[in-house]
């Protein structure tokens, strides 16, 4: 696997995937259908947008989950520091080394897959 392929790969299993999640529980199930406390806010203030502003928040959770994943590969290649870490991670597949450019390939791909 290429780090391209996996950026790809990682971006539609994450980002695709978990916003078409999120999209159809919030367009589809109603507060008292929730099974716990924090979607039955999440729901109700939903519920009180109008359509323009219930696409703003939808776009807003793609966008948080793509800045999320960015941040993470970002740790991988080494250009986000984690807090009092010395030395540096990898990520290997088959003994291929990926990281170096994942964060970078990555929001290339994510802005020209943008809805």
């Amino acid at each position: 696997m290429t780090p391209y392929e996996f950026v790809s790969k990682l971006g539609a299993a994450v980002v695709d995937e978990n916003h078409a999640i999120y999209r159809d529980v919030l367009l589809h199930t109603h507060a008292d259908q929730a099974p716990d406390p924090y979607w039955q806010r999440v729901l109700t203030l939903f519920g009180t947008l109008d359509a323009d502003q219930r696409e703003v928040l939808l776009e807003l959770t793609r966008q948080v989950t793509i800045d999320a994943v960015a941040n993470v590969l970002g740790v991988i290649d080494g250009n986000c520091m984690l807090s009092d870490e010395r030395g540096g991670l990898s990520l290997t597949h088959q003994g291929v080394e990926l990281g170096g450019e994942l964060q970078s390939l990555f929001l290339e791909i994510a802005e020209h897959s943008e809805p």
